[in-house]
């Protein structure tokens, strides 16, 4: 990003040599060395410890969220999340502080989407197809021939040139190899060996949690409703529409099982 911020200077494109700029990118990847070995100090400075949270998943929640960026009269942005939570046993209400998976999805069907692929790969459909994995270097590499063959084809070079300089102040083949090399050699160790393949084997049938008779209910009550062509996003609040309240949760009381992260594991 210096070369390109320095062309940008030397063709009178900026009238300032940009220090700021190089400041910015140098600064961004001392903060990849550094942040790891920084945040294990602080946790041991304030005896903190690190752990892997085990939560049966009858327990998770999932959640939607929509966020709003308010300015002076008016809404000037938006976005949404999509949250898988854990409960907080111990605190009815609450979720686990530090726990839980958060990802930005484009709108309410977006995270619709996002639950029911982990719904039907958590309860064991068979209906899931495999997913590209859009964080390797691999796939980056792809993405970015496929960009420049387009491109070519087009004759749009501009185009081509605009593409490389954003993938370059993104940083982003960089990112994607970080995140190829966490989900390859840091995340492996943050439980012991086999010990989550284990947790993770599928109960048997009869152990499986059984349906209470509200929610069987309000099942059919959905499905009738799918059936005239009605969508679950226009459905609001299931319960109150069909008069049918769900059987409060019994929680659990006793903690959840947890493991500490591997020494060394970042």
């Amino acid at each position: 990003m210096g070369i390109i911020e320095i062309g940008e200077w030397l063709r009178g494109a900026r009238e300032s040599f940009p220090f700021g700029f190089m400041l910015l990118h140098a600064g961004g990847f001392a903060f990849f060395l550094i942040y790891p070995s920084l945040y294990g100090a602080i946790c041991r400075l304030l005896k903190r410890e690190r752990r892997t949270v085990l939560v049966p998943w009858e327990d998770v929640i999932a959640v939607c969220g929509f966020n709003p960026s308010l300015g002076p009269g008016a809404i000037t942005g938006f976005g949404w999340n999509f949250a898988l939570l854990p409960p907080d046993p111990e605190r009815p209400g609450y979720t686990l502080p530090g726990a839980g998976i958060i990802v930005s999805v484009g709108g309410l069907p977006g995270a619709l989407a996002q639950w029911e692929y982990i719904r039907r790969f958590m309860e064991g459909d068979d209906a899931i197809q495999p997913a590209a994995k859009e964080w390797g270097v691999a796939w980056y590499d792809a993405y970015v021939a496929r960009e420049k063959a387009e491109c070519e084809r087009t004759n749009d070079m501009a185009r081509w040139r605009r593409f490389r300089r954003k993938r370059l102040w993104e940083h982003a083949r960089f990112a994607h190899w970080y995140t190829e090399y966490r989900m390859k050699h840091v995340l492996p160790k943050a439980v012991p060996k086999d010990w989550l393949a284990e947790w993770s084997k599928p109960l048997p049938r009869e152990q499986w949690a059984t349906p209470s008779r509200a929610l069987t209910e309000l099942s059919e009550h959905l499905r009738a409703a799918y059936q005239r062509g009605e969508t679950f996003v226009e459905m609001g609040d299931i319960e109150k529409r069909f008069n049918v309240a769900l059987d409060a949760h019994e929680r659990v009381v006793s903690p959840y099982p947890s493991m500490p992260f591997r020494a060394g594991a970042n």
